[in-house]
């Protein structure tokens, strides 16, 4: 690690060429920002959620809580709600850094450089860049799961920021089944309760809305996009990508069934001798792997893990950049020009980094446990 002085200039070289990059560019994208002002305009003038809304470029794919809370943002212009997106983006950058370093056990000042040098660097990686340019809300997601599993494990407040991450994005919600099978009861009902809470909370604004959601918008992949982008990185997205057809066969169910299972005896292994360190983000990849859309951005889950790996067993931390600095995902996505079921063998192995990242990580997890238990 550089010396203070050194990380502080990193960082601020890091922020600085950030910026340039965002000021020069002919456009800001911002899309998912808009879909998410669109959505609390929905919700404060009583119109149909999951209908096409004015200002959004798709339909709303998240739960009526999320829609509830984006209400914050309709009485401000969309320019200063676009500064005011990446300001707060970059200050979470920062705080998941910090809080993932607690995560790998670090604490005090010895938290400080690394903080810095992770937040300069990450900025670049794709999904942490990508979650910036979309204006998607990734990184507050994580910061409440690290803060909550960062809280002592006596404190009462343990569950309720994954609760709260699970009732805005559902995909936290394996989080409170990794709750469960580490036999953290009190953490767990919390979690739980705290997620229903957010159901019960969206249903008081809009509860036909919230109703439909959970019965019915929930399971319709088709608003959420195409499983066969290749930024799409499940081991679904793969299989179809692989497969040449969007039809899954029960086989691909199958293996998905027991990356599930296996992830998540990992996750449970690997807290008995690591804690959360190691056990949470094995419980969160496997989460992403059998999603069956995880877009990049979502894996911002690298970061953490990146931080762990520096922290605990640093060999394995350039395997993590070499991945998640190349932006491979997105290189395929554009030189295939959509035709993403007719990829050559380069281009399958190139769409496929995420997920075999993922389940090298599993392996590498499950593999450290076992090591120490022998």
């Amino acid at each position: 690690m550089p010396s203070l002085r050194q990380a502080v200039w990193l960082l601020g070289i890091s922020l600085t060429a950030f910026a340039i990059v965002r000021v020069s560019s002919r456009h800001t994208i911002l899309g998912d920002l808009g879909v998410y002002r669109a959505e609390g305009m929905a919700v404060r003038h009583g119109a149909n959620l999951y209908a096409h809304l004015e200002g959004a470029h798709n339909l709303g794919t998240y739960p009526p809580f999320a829609a509830v809370m984006f209400v914050v943002l309709t009485p401000l212009p969309f320019g200063l709600v676009e500064v005011l997106c990446l300001i707060v983006n970059v200050v979470l950058l920062g705080l998941v850094c910090y809080l993932g370093c607690r995560l790998a056990g670090l604490h005090g000042r010895d938290t400080l450089v690394p903080v810095l040098v992770f937040t300069a660097v990450a900025t670049w990686s794709e999904p942490i860049f990508t979650t910036f340019a979309y204006g998607q809300i990734n990184l507050l997601l994580l910061a409440l799961v690290l803060w909550d599993f960062t809280l002592p494990e006596s404190s009462r407040w343990r569950g309720v920021g994954t609760g709260i991450a699970a009732g805005w994005k559902v995909t936290p919600g394996i989080l409170i089944v990794y709750l469960v099978i580490t036999k953290r009861w009190r953490a767990a009902i919390t979690s739980a309760l705290t997620f229903l809470g957010t159901m019960l909370f969206s249903g008081i604004f809009d509860w036909h809305d919230t109703w439909r959601y959970w019965t019915h918008y929930l399971f319709q992949l088709s608003r959420v996009g195409h499983v066969e982008n290749p930024v799409n990185q499940t081991v679904r997205g793969f299989a179809v990508r692989a497969g040449g057809s969007l039809h899954v066969p029960t086989w691909v169910v199958a293996i998905i069934g027991v990356v599930l299972i296996v992830g998540l005896v990992i996750a449970r292994l690997a807290f008995l001798r690591f804690g959360d360190a190691w056990g949470l983000p094995a419980a969160a990849v496997t989460g992403l792997l059998v999603s069956p859309i995880s877009w990049s951005h979502h894996w911002v889950w690298a970061l953490p893990i990146a931080i762990v790996l520096w922290a605990q067993t640093r060999r394995w931390l350039y395997a993590a950049i070499a991945i998640f600095m190349t932006w491979c995902v997105w290189y395929v996505t554009w030189v295939s020009h959509h035709h993403w079921l007719t990829l050559n063998a380069a281009e399958i192995a190139g769409s496929a980094f995420y997920v075999l990242f993922g389940l090298g990580f599993l392996v590498l997890a499950g593999y450290r446990a076992r090591a120490v238990s022998t």
